[in-house]
């Protein structure tokens, strides 16, 4: 039998194209949530839309490119004005690359950051007085295991972006507990998305055998996560960032 926890919600998630952001959107809407799909990839973004519609869900795209404060302001504008309230907000777009140290370019650096903290500092600024005037949001930013572990094989600017996603997420959720609003986020690894095609076959099957459920994540996995923390039985959770990894990681 299929939940309605989300009947009547506005949801809007970033980087919804595709993986685990379009994952989500479909789940959330087979909820009953109103899905607000953003991307920068407009086939993606309207792919996502359709198969929410196909499937009798309320959904609608809106291209946005998050590291353009610009954009992220409009976007939270035209929801707002339309929907008239955003109960949630999914702050799933990134940027991973694999390198060096010595391969790391200003480019990609400041791709990161503008994309990874700067982008979901810009959405969460924009909502928040939406949210604090309504007196309920739930906020969910994906951070990754990088954050608190750092990482050999992504660009090591990569996993300062996501220990800033640990970091800004406490700072939100102590600002905006008392309004309603809670903010948590999740840190995955080794989820087979199409971002981490780049692992080789017998990488993941060695990576498989080091996790204690003996098993890579999948973008389900990530979804039913992210649902349960932007539903009302997740109310009393706050400021955490789950691990969501088979055990490979514990803290």
């Amino acid at each position: 039998m299929k939940e309605d926890r989300f009947k009547g919600k506005i949801a809007i998630i970033t980087g919804s194209g595709k993986g685990m952001g379009k994952q989500t959107a479909l789940d959330l809407a087979a909820e009953g949530a109103v899905v607000i799909v953003t991307d920068i990839d407009q086939v993606g973004m309207y792919g996502t839309v359709n198969e929410i519609i196909v499937q009798k869900g309320k959904s609608e795209g809106i291209l946005c490119d998050v590291s353009k404060r610009e954009q992220v302001d409009s976007l939270i504008a035209t929801v707002k004005e339309k929907y008239g309230r955003i109960d949630i907000l999914i702050n799933n777009a990134g940027l991973l690359l694999s390198g060096t140290i010595e391969e790391t370019t200003d480019k990609i650096i400041n791709d990161t950051i503008d994309i990874n903290i700067k982008g979901i500092l810009y959405a969460i600024r924009a909502v928040s007085p939406i949210m604090k005037e309504q007196e309920y949001g739930r906020i969910i930013n994906v951070a990754s295991i990088t954050g608190k572990n750092g990482d050999n094989s992504t660009v090591f600017v990569y996993g300062a972006s996501k220990g800033a996603v640990i970091s800004l997420t406490r700072s939100v959720a102590r600002q905006l507990g008392s309004f309603g609003v809670t903010c948590n986020a999740i840190a995955p690894h080794a989820v087979m998305t199409a971002m981490m095609q780049y692992w080789p076959e017998d990488k993941k099957m060695a990576m498989a055998e080091k996790i204690p459920v003996r098993r890579l994540g999948t973008e389900q996995d990530m979804s039913w996560l992210m649902c349960f923390l932007a539903s009302d039985q997740a109310g009393f959770i706050n400021g955490e960032t789950v691990n969501i990894n088979g055990g490979y990681y514990m803290d």
